[in-house]
């Protein structure tokens, strides 16, 4: 009987560590991540050469904590996130989305706003409190002079998805979202409802990166596929389906523009 029980105990800590955990950050509702990032799963599979299990979190505020303690093996995170598991976690940054990041404001096409003026007075729905696009568009506007918790009323929502989806039920005038999110929806739903009414400028978009814990030859290995994806047929069928820009190469330093961006923001 111990001879039985120590197998399974040597068994189950064999198959632990030879399982790498990927945690993407909940940007869109879960159901609809797994089936998106099933794929990105697979192919980690195929070039470790091991199981990959993919994980998430239904809160941003939850995902957030298991990553700044270093739940996973890889990851892909919005840039706000990285600047954090970097100096907790050293996390290290594989590779980025190609084009960067906006805030925006959207409205109905229908509707008769036109500029972020418009919608004072308003309920503007927004992705998660902890979302980069919510904290950029927070700052932008405090930038241009509104007291945003004044002069809006502000919606919190569980992610972009159901930002929109606020928007197009009427609950909402407005939504701050991001273009990519934006157009993921449209596509998802048929339409092309909508109209942007202020943006945000840019930082360096969402990452692909790895816990310093990973051996330095799967990280190099994981990022050059991640890099290849739109350079074979195989890779741009999986971005197609799973409706991802391509990658480019990530360093710490593009992100100090970020970490200039919370300094200003905590300000």
């Amino acid at each position: 009987m111990r001879q039985i029980i120590l197998y399974v105990l040597l068994s189950t800590l064999l198959f632990a560590q030879e399982t790498y955990k990927f945690g993407v950050f909940p940007h869109m509702p879960l159901k609809k991540l797994h089936k998106v990032f099933k794929t990105v799963t697979v192919d980690l599979e195929t070039g470790l050469k091991k199981p990959v299990i993919l994980m998430t979190k239904p809160y941003y505020r939850l995902y957030k904590e298991e990553l700044n303690r270093g739940l996973y093996d890889f990851a892909f995170i919005q840039p706000l996130d990285y600047v954090q598991a970097r100096e907790l976690q050293g996390y290290i940054p594989l590779a980025r989305r190609a084009e960067d990041l906006k805030a925006v404001v959207v409205v109905l096409k229908a509707s008769r706003y036109e500029a972020i003026d418009d919608v004072k007075d308003q309920i503007i729905a927004s992705a998660p409190a902890e979302a980069a696009v919510t904290q950029m568009m927070l700052v932008s506007l405090g930038k241009k002079g509104y007291e945003v918790l004044d002069d809006f009323t502000l919606s919190y929502s569980k992610n972009h998805f159901v930002c929109l989806q606020k928007l197009v039920d009427g609950k909402a005038s407005a939504c701050i979202t991001a273009p990519r999110a934006m157009r993921f929806f449209n596509q998802e739903k048929g339409v092309n409802s909508f109209k942007i009414i202020y943006e945000t400028k840019p930082l360096p978009h969402a990452l692909f990166v790895a816990h310093p814990r990973v051996s330095s030859e799967n990280r190099a290995l994981i990022k050059q596929r991640i890099l290849e994806w739109d350079k074979h047929e195989e890779g741009r069928s999986m971005l197609k389906k799973g409706r991802l820009l391509h990658f480019i190469s990530a360093e710490d330093s593009d992100y100090d523009v970020v970490r200039e961006f919370i300094e200003t923001k905590d300000q």
